[in-house]
């Protein structure tokens, strides 16, 4: 192994792409065979925004393998309010929905939801809870019938809902009893704390190639309240804590104590493409980036190797939007995560996430 010329590329980040600070590490095994930080360090904290996503889709299949949900259960066998759901055409007209809002639609962002975030529903919702928010996302129309379309949106925050409802329990507290604190997670959390606020990395706005990036308040706008767990968007994580998701995940979903997060075949489940069809459309209009993948249970799936990559079919992860990337390769256990804190930068997806995967595979062979 040689990882030279991605330490270099790590290095070049700032002066090429104005990133102020970034970290990467990269596991084989339980074995870091590459890590690097610059300008921050592992236990400096990052909203992790669409990376949280990750953590609902592992929670999701949890269940699954529990016999506490079925993919196919509508959602409104535990959110009531989801029975009678309205779609709105381009001319703003409404209809009923005729198909029943799914578990599988919510898990493959197919629901005809959007992600609308300022939307009334949401921004003068009494109740600020999950389950209330959740609650009042049901009155937003849909843009599709359910199942028809692809179209990333606030399918994960009602999928939360959904788990609070089946559970009884508050959705952050799943989290922390089911994955966090078994796998040794200390920093992963939808609400930090003051300590874990004094280790932020600075976020910042991305201003092009040629400016510096603009300095944020530092805020996640889809905690849209201290009671609010948000699923598809909600936590903050450190390196050194995130890395442990994938890692169990690349290593037959068990933690590094034997914990038994999931089962190889719940992992391959995970894994399978649902994008065919008329969804196939709507993915490939969000995510060009993304050719020779297809999306399963909530995270990205490799599905061929025609874009050149040295990554296996099977490579599977999601990334955030300040610019979070994860990797899990049950193949060759190899997991990876990638963080940096600058919003609104389109080329992080597009060119620095394939880049550093490739370099990473490539550092592998070497």
């Amino acid at each position: 192994m040689d990882f030279t010329e991605l330490r270099n590329y790590l290095e070049r980040l700032e002066e090429d792409w104005k990133v102020p600070s970034c970290g990467l590490t990269v596991r084989v095994g339980r074995e870091t065979v590459f890590e690097s930080c610059r300008n921050s360090t592992p236990e400096d904290v990052y909203w992790l925004y669409s990376a949280t996503k990750l953590f609902t889709a592992v929670m999701f299949c949890r269940l699954l393998e529990q016999g506490k949900l079925r993919l196919e259960d509508r959602v409104s066998d535990y959110l009531p309010e989801y029975a009678e759901l309205e779609i709105v055409n381009e001319t703003g007209e409404r209809r009923r929905a005729t198909k029943a809002l799914t578990l599988e639609q919510l898990i493959t962002m197919c629901g005809g939801l959007t992600y609308n975030i300022t939307d009334p529903a949401i921004t003068e919702a009494k109740d600020r809870t999950t389950r209330g928010i959740v609650r009042e996302i049901a009155k937003m129309p849909l843009v599709d019938e359910p199942g028809d379309t692809y179209l990333y949106s606030l399918c994960h925050d009602v999928l939360a809902g959904v788990m609070e409802a089946v559970t009884g329990v508050r959705y952050a507290e799943l989290i922390r009893r089911e994955i966090t604190l078994p796998l040794g997670m200390r920093d992963t959390v939808f609400h930090p704390d003051e300590s874990q606020r004094t280790r932020f990395a600075p976020q910042y706005r991305w201003q092009g190639r040629h400016k510096p990036p603009l300095l944020t308040d530092g805020s996640n706008m889809f905690c849209f309240s201290p009671d609010y767990d948000s699923g598809g968007a909600g936590l903050c994580s450190t390196l050194s804590d995130y890395i442990l998701l994938p890692e169990a995940l690349a290593c037959g979903g068990l933690g590094r104590d034997g914990y038994p997060l999931l089962k190889p075949e719940t992992i391959d489940m995970m894994r399978e493409d649902h994008i065919t069809g008329s969804r196939l459309r709507g993915f490939e209009l969000r995510w060009g980036r993304l050719k020779s993948y297809g999306y399963g249970l909530g995270v990205r799936t490799r599905l061929d190797q025609s874009d050149g990559s040295h990554s296996p079919v099977g490579e599977f992860g999601w990334d955030g939007a300040a610019g979070a990337y994860c990797i899990a390769d049950p193949k060759n256990q190899l997991s990876a995560f990638y963080v940096q804190h600058v919003l609104e930068m389109g080329p992080v997806f597009d060119e620095i996430h394939p880049k550093l995967r490739d370099l990473i595979y490539l550092g592998l062979e070497a």
